[in-house]
């Protein structure tokens, strides 16, 4: 089994959403000064922003980070994993391509290293999310399968033949 569950990381990727959110409206200036911020900037040589607090496009990304992180708290309450199942690729690819496109594009208003940063934590973390929740539901079915393997193949007969593998 993972050392993180897909529940653990997804609380980690709410956690992060809020916590991204707390500092737009307290102190941006921390954000955009992070080391990781800027090493990952200048390492694919994007633009370093400097955010200053007296901006008020900061608090709609505030609200906006925020409703992030609550819409996935909400799901994650409620044990729906089917729903993580389904929007989590989709979160994987937009923003392996948001990541792509602020690399390939520098004379995009998105290019910068925020934007970048943000984009490559969002695709690492739901990435890991999402292989976690596979990975689970393989554990999940093969514990059924060896659980009731014989009461399946009772029912159905010669339809369903239980394979075992070896690991």
């Amino acid at each position: 089994m993972q050392f993180l569950t897909a529940k653990s990381l997804l609380y980690v990727r709410v956690i992060f959403l809020f916590t991204i959110s707390f500092y737009l409206i307290n102190d941006p200036e921390v954000l955009s000064t992070a080391g990781f911020v800027i090493l990952l900037g200048q390492a694919m040589r994007v633009p370093i922003l400097h955010l200053e607090k007296s901006n008020p496009v900061l608090a709609i990304a505030a609200i906006a980070f925020f409703s992030l992180g609550l819409g996935d708290v909400i799901p994650l309450l409620a044990e729906n994993t089917l729903y993580f199942e389904s929007v989590l690729p989709i979160r994987v690819a937009g923003f392996m391509i948001l990541a792509a496109y602020v690399y390939i594009v520098p004379t995009s208003i998105l290019s910068n290293s925020l934007v970048l940063t943000f984009a490559f934590f969002e695709f690492w973390l739901n990435f890991l999310i999402y292989n976690n929740l596979r990975d689970e539901k393989y554990y999940k079915m093969k514990k059924f399968v060896e659980e009731n393997g014989e009461e399946i193949q009772r029912v159905q007969g010669e339809q369903v033949r239980v394979v075992e593998l070896d690991d």
